[in-house]
């Protein structure tokens, strides 16, 4: 009966391609974690970062809050916040669609599998954890960057485009890469793209998700596909290299400037 609220199209596709609750949960962290398409989800996100950050400076608001004694704990505190924000905002997002797809089940008629049993839950939560300690790290990089760009240029407009401006960079840099390898007979220039965060956060996912490392297969040339372990100590250095850079020059700044 209630099938009859959707169009022949969309029941024979449901029909044809049931919904999977796994997959659905999954979906949005996938979004977010996934280059090229994750420059453009990660905007918004840059956007609240960089007025969380700049906006204290242009705001004239840090020489109110900020003794020199607490600095640091206050910008730990501010990446903590935000990495934690962003995992509860998709987490919600992540059960919206889940809801979505348990809807369309129910009114077409079809199972909404797998069937939950101990070994789907412990490797569904498994996945679904891992990805968003990935967003998680994600999150505390770009934190980073908008907060490094924030404390330049005091702009919440320049720290937010420099943020955006970085992940455009670092896939030029591959390009760069493949250009000079090719010039210089050199093709495997490219595989040093391996060392970006952008690389390994999707070689992480690539291996929590399809069980095999990322091969950044649209590269010519590349061929340095890094191990989970690998790509896991890199995105470490990187996380907590840009942290503590921001949080040591964050406690020289002067602020009453």
């Amino acid at each position: 009966g209630a099938s009859i609220l959707l169009s022949d199209f969309v029941r024979e596709g449901v029909q044809a391609y049931p919904p999977v609750w796994t997959s659905r949960l999954l979906d949005v962290w996938a979004l977010f974690n996934r280059f090229p398409q994750n420059i453009f989800i990660r905007m918004p996100f840059l956007a609240f970062t960089a007025v969380l950050f700049a906006g204290e400076y242009q705001w004239g608001t840090w020489k109110n809050v900020i003794p020199r004694r607490r600095r640091l704990a206050l910008i730990l505190t501010k990446f903590l916040a935000l990495g934690l924000l962003i995992i509860v905002a998709l987490t919600l997002t992540s059960l919206v669609w889940w809801a979505g797809g348990w809807l369309n089940a129910a009114l077409v008629g079809v199972p909404y599998g797998p069937e939950l049993t101990a070994d789907v839950l412990a490797d569904f939560s498994r996945t679904y954890l891992s990805e968003a300690a990935v967003t998680f790290a994600s999150t505390l990089i770009i934190a980073a960057y908008a907060a490094l760009f924030a404390m330049a240029s005091r702009s919440i407009l320049a720290s937010l485009l420099l943020s955006v401006g970085v992940a455009i960079v670092e896939f030029a840099s591959a390009l760069i890469l493949i250009i000079v390898g090719q010039a210089f007979n050199r093709p495997h220039l490219v595989n040093v793209y391996a060392t970006t965060p952008t690389y390994n956060l999707t070689n992480i996912s690539s291996w929590i998700g399809e069980g095999i490392g990322s091969s950044a297969s649209n590269l010519p040339g590349f061929t340095a596909v890094l191990s989970l372990p690998q790509s896991i100590l890199i995105v470490a250095l990187w996380v907590v290299g840009l942290v503590t850079l921001t949080a040591v020059l964050f406690r020289r700044q002067d602020i009453t400037s």
